[in-house]
């Protein structure tokens, strides 16, 4: 999100500040000789990797279904672990749960009694901690009270006890919520480019990857940095924060000459240290909720509407454009995961809904009055160009590639199209939400006026 300060470092914790495999694996070890103490025999045939591998195979089962959080009690990995060492035995053959108990002991008393921090994690965050918020954000459950970082944190986001874990987006959505700043104002660093890069940057953070061992970086993702060292993350904040400074120099204005214009719905520290926000003049210096207060009074009585059931990187395009054109609301149809750096701060400024189906949608819509119309070149679509729009309605846009879904089609009143004369088969999201909103405006809405005026105007 350009123009945006770096104000939150968060951390994934397991291999990023602390050596959790060689802890893991010591553990391991230590849980089969308690097991041999007691019961040779039936433990003569388990195996650190075993072990290991089961483990895994339960939380997969366990984390299969992404609505598991939300339809049943989310299982604690630390349960998990338990639960391990009992199956181990119970598939060979010798279930013993006082064994499983003992060998689980041993485990976490290992575990959690000799965490390693890396050498440079208490220097780097003590350097950090001068000029930003610092938080954990982690699937696994060592507590940094009982790990040499006592204290360092502002806030932790622990999966096990929230009931979601990564890579769902919405715990860096928490995590930016508990820092007290927008997402894109936060970086996240950790060692898996899939949870910690790709997760991130789906909330609209930014996200760094810790590849301490040179590894390819999987197709796909594209960290904002890749640092081998945690000792190279200050100079890479401070280069992200160089660059969005420059950002911040070709726009907006500076702090506002003395004496102030008394208005309520100016901000104080804008008007001290300038305004470089992505806003037109009219609202220059205005505290961010008076301008969500102003949008909403003067709303369009539309609505944009678009399927996610692939995780489309257009929606921040399609929310930039429902914002410039003064969309009522944005809703995102499907999953909940979208890349909101697109949006570019827009989504701060008006309300983004979602509905788990195309069904949920269309009940929602009716009850509002509203009329559902798709926009997409399908069969029986009928041109744009010549279409009279409702006044009140949901200007509804598939998925990138394949379009709207034959349940979207059904849904809607009308389905248009938009004119082309070239080889691509269709335009992008971002693209044909700009085109279909815009000819909205040119039946329903008059020239935009007064959007320069307005206290702390330039």
């Amino acid at each position: 999100m350009p123009g945006v300060p770096v104000r939150c470092v968060a951390f994934d914790a397991d291999d990023t500040l602390w050596d959790f495999t060689t802890a893991m694996w010591e553990a391991l070890d230590r849980a089969l000789t308690a097991g041999r103490a007691l019961r040779p025999d039936r433990v003569a045939g388990l195996t650190a990797e075993g072990l290991q591998g089961l483990r895994d195979r339960l939380a997969d089962d366990h984390h299969a279904d992404d609505h598991q959080a939300v339809s049943h009690r989310p299982v604690k990995l630390s349960e998990v672990r338990r639960r391990s060492f009992a199956v181990a035995l119970e598939e060979q053959g010798t279930p013993d749960p006082e064994l499983a108990m003992v060998m689980a002991d041993a485990y976490f008393a290992h575990r959690h009694g000799e965490v390693r921090l890396h050498p440079e994690v208490v220097g780097v965050l003590d350097t950090l901690a001068r000029h930003h918020v610092l938080g954990l954000v982690t699937n696994g459950n060592t507590d940094p009270e009982r790990s040499g970082l006592g204290g360092r944190f502002h806030f932790r986001l622990g999966a096990d006890d929230i009931g979601i874990r990564k890579p769902d987006p919405r715990l860096f959505t928490m995590a930016a919520a508990a820092a007290g700043c927008h997402p894109g104002e936060l970086v996240y660093v950790g060692d898996q480019p899939t949870k910690d890069v790709a997760a991130p940057q789906a909330a609209g953070c930014r996200g760094v990857w810790l590849n301490r061992t040179g590894a390819p970086c999987p197709p796909g993702i594209e960290p904002d940095a890749v640092i081998a060292s945690l000792t190279e993350l200050p100079a890479v904040i401070a280069r992200l924060d160089a660059e969005e400074a420059a950002v911040l120099a070709r726009v907006g204005v500076g702090p506002h000459p003395e004496p102030w214009p008394h208005d309520p719905r100016l901000d104080p520290d804008l008007l001290r240290q300038g305004d470089r926000r992505n806003v037109v003049d009219r609202y220059r210096y205005w505290r961010e909720d008076a301008i969500v207060a102003d949008l909403a009074d003067r709303a369009h009585p539309f609505h944009v509407a678009v399927e996610n059931w692939r995780h489309d990187r257009n929606i921040g395009a399609v929310v930039r454009n429902a914002n410039a054109f003064g969309a009522a609301g944005v809703h995102i149809v499907g999953r909940r995961r979208w890349n909101r750096r697109g949006a570019m701060a827009t989504d701060r400024y008006l309300p983004v809904h979602h509905h788990d189906t195309v069904a949920d949608l269309a009940r929602w819509a009716a009850g509002e009055g509203l009329a559902l119309v798709g926009i997409d070149n399908v069969d029986g679509s009928l041109p744009l160009e010549d279409a009279d729009l409702p006044e009140r309605c949901v200007l509804l846009f598939g998925q990138e590639g394949p379009g709207l879904s034959a349940e979207a089609v059904s849904a809607c009143a009308v389905t248009l199209a938009i004119a082309q004369f070239g080889s691509t088969r269709s335009v992008n999201a971002g693209v044909a939400s700009g085109i279909a909103m815009h000819a909205w405006i040119r039946q329903h809405a008059g020239l935009p006026t007064g959007s320069s005026s307005g206290p702390g105007s330039s």
